[in-house]
C-alpha cells in the first residue's frame, strides 16, 4: 500500500473525528449502532492482461451481485465510524462490445475491506448521508500461476437510510458507492514523447448500487 494514499486519508479520518466526535449528546435518535447487510449490483474493472498472462488486451470484471455488511459507530448525531465488508465472485473476460459475445476466460473473487467516516442529516425517519472509506481491496483471480493481491484502496459513496419506526430501530439503506484500488503503474509499449519513460496506469475502479436492512440499537 502506498504511503501517499493512506496517510492523507488516515489524516483526513482524524481530523474529521476530532472535529465532530465531541458533538454533545451522543444518545438518542440517531446515536445508535447500525449494522447493515446489503446485496448489491456491481460493475466495471478492468485488468491489463499481462498481468495475467491473457496477452496485451485489458480483461474486464463481468457485472454481478455482490453481497456485504457494514457496522456503524455513533461518533455523534451526524457522524458515524463505518467498518465496511463487501465481495464479488464474478468472471473474467474480454469485451467484444455491445452486440457481439464476451469471451470468459476465468473467475475472480473481488472484495473490499475498509475503515470510513459516514455524515448523515436527520429529517424524522429519513436520513441522506455521505461516506468516504480507504483500506484493502483484494483480487484473487482464479488463473493458474496468480495468486491473491491485496492493494491499498479508497471509496466514495452517497445515499440515503429510510426507517419504519420513529425509534429508528429498523430500516432500508440505498446506496451509491465506487470504489478504487491501487494496482500501481507498470512499464508497457505506450510511451510520452515528452517522457524518457514508457508506463502504463493500471489501477481497478468499479460503481455498486446497494440495498441494505439496517438493524440499530
Amino acid at each position: 500500500m502506498r504511503p501517499r494514499i493512506l496517510v492523507p486519508l488516515v489524516l483526513l479520518l482524524a481530523a474529521a473525528t476530532a472535529a465532530f466526535g465531541q458533538y454533545p449528546g451522543t444518545a438518542g435518535t440517531g446515536h445508535r449502532f447500525e449494522l447493515t447487510p446489503t446485496v448489491s449490483y456491481r460493475f466495471g474493472g478492468e485488468l491489463d492482461g499481462r498481468d495475467l498472462a491473457f496477452g496485451s488486451s485489458d480483461v474486464e470484471a463481468e457485472d454481478s451481485v455482490a453481497y456485504g455488511i457494514t457496522f456503524d459507530i455513533p461518533l455523534s448525531r451526524f457522524l458515524q465510524l463505518e467498518l465496511l465488508a463487501h465481495r464479488q465472485s464474478t468472471d473474467l473476460g474480454f469485451d467484444e462490445g455491445l452486440f457481439g459475445p464476451g469471451t470468459r476466460l476465468a473467475e475472480i473473487d473481488i472484495s473490499y475491506y475498509h475503515v470510513g467516516l459516514l455524515f448523515q442529516g436527520h429529517s424524522g425517519r429519513v436520513s441522506p448521508f455521505f461516506v468516504i472509506s480507504g483500506g484493502l481491496g483484494v483480487l484473487d483471480p482464479n488463473v493458474p500461476g496468480s495468486s491473491s493481491e491485496s492493494r491499498a484502496s479508497l471509496s466514495l459513496g452517497g445515499g440515503v437510510k429510510v426507517f419504519f419506526d420513529d425509534a429508528e430501530h429498523v430500516g432500508l439503506r440505498f446506496e451509491g458507492r465506487g470504489f478504487w484500488v491501487d494496482i500501481g503503474d507498470d512499464y508497457g509499449w505506450d510511451c510520452d514523447y515528452w517522457d524518457d519513460r514508457c508506463y502504463y496506469d493500471n489501477d481497478f475502479s468499479q460503481g455498486q448500487v446497494s440495498l441494505g436492512l439496517i438493524v440499530a440499537w
